[in-house]
């Protein structure tokens, strides 16, 4: 039976992950900087390594896929079939089905400001976010 990965146990694995990652530096220093061994640290690389990067992938698609955008997508088409559903059932005298369909395309509606309220806050956090870094490199000049 196997060990447990070393590198997977050490307290400052998160860096070391960081550090294979982004190649920031060689596997001797990095290995040498956190008390590794280089073996200990290409094992792990192999290993441990690729799940990570296919994980972390998996979440970016996650997120991409629940964007803001790709969700008011989503919503302006619902809201479309919806108003058709509407106009359908109003041609047709169903007032019981057109009442529903305006109770759907009212929360539409809703979801939709919602999300474009979100959107705006989030983008005046990221303006900020950009102005602290501009203003706190300045800082340091």
């Amino acid at each position: 039976m196997a060990g447990k990965c070393s590198v997977c146990e050490h307290a400052a694995r998160r860096e070391i992950d960081k550090a294979l990652v982004t190649r920031s530096d060689s596997m001797r220093n990095i290995a040498e900087r956190f008390g590794v061994s280089t073996t200990a640290l290409a094992r792990h690389k192999k290993r441990h390594i690729p799940q990570l990067v296919r994980a972390a992938e998996s979440i970016q698609a996650t997120q991409e896929a629940t964007s803001g955008a790709a969700l008011m997508e989503e919503l302006e088409a619902l809201r479309g079939r919806v108003r058709a559903i509407l106009d359908k059932a109003e041609e047709r005298d169903e007032l019981r089905v057109a009442l529903q369909a305006v109770r759907e395309l009212r929360e539409c509606i809703k979801a939709q400001a919602e999300l474009g309220v979100q959107a705006e806050l989030e983008a005046r956090v990221d303006e900020l976010e950009r102005m602290l870094e501009a203003g706190a490199g300045a800082v340091g000049r």
